[in-house]
């Protein structure tokens, strides 16, 4: 009778690509259970290969060793169809997080290239903006050291995603005071978050904004809120809400504050007449 065909452990380990401790492993989680030879050696065969032939698929499917042992185990049409349309739904939800995952990026990059463009201007400009969406970190008036600590713990109480990279800093800066280091000092902080399809978020209202936007590290603000004031009083503009500043290029991205990119807003309105004020806080 001719000898039924085999393998030993060396050679199954290199037709397969494994180490010959991982076809141990499979044989002790049950697995694979082969035959030993005379000389009491291992000898894959036939029903090894077609288990190790799944095995291998499944683990490139990503299926875990737990879950390719209970297909093993018990495989019909109806556990085969129900495991793949799992599997299926799983991909699904891969591809849209990976899906939000990209707009995140597009619209990080997207903020970036046109702050980029704006800072080539060196200029104020008036820019019509649509409703954007924003959460509030903190009311208070945070010191610089606290605000990385503050953010996350919001964004873990409204259940966000920490996600650091993709978001934009805002803060509503009070143009009539310094702080020690010559900074106009953050009212509150906020963290813009452009949608406003998120649920209970706050919402910087639609309208024309005078946009500045400008490198360097935040000492350089109060220039440029002072130059954008001459703007206003040239172009006969007023002030229509809070000073804002957003943070599109910081430390997160750049250790090069030479880098930095933020951009100051303030919604603006015509001047009317001599009774038209300014309000320069929500």
């Amino acid at each position: 009778m001719e000898r039924e065909f085999s393998l030993n452990i060396k050679q199954t380990a290199g037709l397969y690509g494994v180490s010959a401790d991982t076809l141990r492993y499979y044989e002790a989680i049950g697995l694979v259970a082969p035959k030993r030879g005379a000389n009491a050696y291992r000898e894959y065969r036939k029903d090894d290969f077609g288990r190790l032939n799944i095995i291998m698929s499944m683990l490139n499917m990503n299926y875990t060793l737990s879950e390719i042992r209970s297909f093993l185990d018990n495989h019909s049409l109806e556990t085969s169809f129900e495991l793949f349309s799992n599997e299926l739904d799983s991909i699904d939800a891969a591809i849209a997080k990976l899906s939000q995952r990209r707009r995140k990026i597009e619209h990080c990059m997207q903020n970036i290239s046109m702050s980029l463009r704006a800072r080539e201007e060196k200029q104020s400009r008036v820019v019509h903006k649509g409703p954007r969406g924003y959460v509030i970190v903190s009311e208070d008036e945070l010191s610089g050291d606290i605000i990385p600590y503050a953010t996350i713990k919001r964004m873990k109480e409204l259940g966000m995603e920490i996600d650091s990279i993709h978001t934009v800093p805002c803060f509503i800066l009070d143009p009539s005071r310094r702080s020690a280091d010559g900074c106009l000092v953050a009212e509150k902080t906020l963290l813009s978050l452009g949608s406003i399809d998120n649920k209970g978020c706050e919402i910087f209202p639609e309208g024309d904004y005078l946009c500045r936007t400008t490198t360097g590290p935040a000492e350089i603000t109060p220039t440029i809120w002072r130059e954008m004031n001459e703007f206003m009083d040239q172009n006969h503009l007023i002030a229509a809400g809070p000073l804002l500043e957003f943070w599109y290029v910081s430390e997160y991205i750049s250790d090069n504050q030479d880098e930095y990119l933020h951009t100051l807003e303030i919604m603006v309105n015509p001047v009317k007449s001599s009774s038209d004020s300014v309000s320069t806080h929500l």
